[in-house]
């Protein structure tokens, strides 16, 4: 039998179909897989599993009054976040943001009572709280103290400032057009949380999108690698301590804007250890070189909203704390976990 002959004429739309390409699907399988792993996939479910109980046990909870105050009050922990985050990610430590906070939070709020304009002065307390980063660059780079005791040396330090500079007092009231701003906002969004959007903005570009951010990455991952492959590392840390410092005293300005005082009593170490912890939970490795700026947003909004859901549903505040440090424990054992299977596959 001739070959020609014994050939099958195909017709259109008869054509034999193809397997499906298992690299293909190997590799959406892996990047599904990879979503679901992620720490903010993780946030955002706990985040719903909350808000859906809270919103079962009171009917304010949805309101939007109370979904903007959610925002409202995660603005401090995110903007402080990002700076930390970075700190972190490069494999510092910063102990002193909550004195950071006050103080720059203090010398606005005088400069503004004594009819200092409103951006002389903001622009005044960023500079001191810069000023204050310096210092920790310094001591823990040419005296050689470890980062966890030299920050927190200035914590203390800067805490006495506090109460020297005021005699204890809340300096008070700001100019209107600072609560304004603090208060304000702008389509229904509150000016607060369009600060705080606008500096995520920022340092997510900072992280992801420069060759600074990825040197902070390679610092933190491998510090004696960086210095080998000759990285300025001492620029680097210094810009560190510094960025982490400033966003520290523009979440001091940012909480005197809305309350309308600069508080003595605001900061302090349970803002410093909210932050870290929101920090900590939102996916950044307290070993550094890993963490992203959109996890710590997840992070501070999550904290914000156990503390809005306690509240609403009359539950005492002590469990508030008993929560956020079982989260904080789970958030550095999942790190140890994710490290290990992220070495373990190199």
């Amino acid at each position: 039998m001739s070959t020609v002959a014994s050939r099958r004429t195909t017709k259109p739309g008869n054509e034999p179909k193809q397997a499906p390409d298992p690299d293909d699907q190997r590799t959406r399988g892996d990047w599904f897989r990879g979503v679901i792993a992620r720490q903010e996939t993780t946030l955002i479910l706990v985040i719903l599993a909350i808000g859906t109980a809270a919103a079962m046990r009171s009917s304010l909870f949805l309101s939007e009054d109370n979904i903007a105050e959610i925002f409202r009050s995660s603005v401090i922990y995110f903007v402080m976040g990002c700076g930390a985050a970075l700190l972190i990610i490069g494999g510092g430590l910063d102990f002193s943001a909550g004195a950071v906070f006050t103080l720059s939070a203090l010398m606005t709020s005088k400069m503004l009572v004594s009819s200092v304009p409103w951006p002389a002065a903001v622009l005044g307390g960023l500079a001191l709280a810069g000023a204050i980063g310096v210092l920790n660059h310094l001591v823990i780079t040419y005296w050689h103290v470890p980062p966890i005791i030299a920050t927190l040396g200035v914590f203390y330090m800067l805490t006495g400032v506090d109460n020297l500079v005021t005699d204890g007092n809340d300096v008070l009231p700001l100019p209107q057009v600072v609560q304004d701003i603090g208060q304000g906002s702008i389509l229904g969004i509150p000016n607060v949380v369009l600060i705080a959007i606008a500096v995520g903005v920022i340092f997510w570009f900072l992280l992801e999108w420069t060759r600074f951010g990825i040197n902070v990455r390679a610092l933190g991952g491998n510090r004696e690698a960086a210095v080998a492959n000759g990285l300025r590392v001492t620029r680097i840390d210094l810009a560190l301590y510094m960025l982490a410092a400033v966003t520290a005293g523009l979440a001091g300005i940012i909480y005197s804007a809305r309350v309308g005082a600069g508080q003595v009593t605001a900061g302090g170490t349970g803002t410093t250890l909210i932050v870290i912890t929101a920090v900590l939970i939102g996916g950044v490795s307290l070993m550094g070189g890993m963490g992203s700026i959109q996890g710590v947003a997840i992070g501070a909004v999550l904290l914000s909203l156990i503390d809005n859901a306690l509240v609403l549903t009359e539950i005492p505040p002590q469990y508030n704390s008993i929560v956020i440090g079982a989260i904080l424990v789970s958030a550095v054992a999942v790190d140890h976990v994710r490290r290990e299977r992220i070495f373990r596959k190199r």
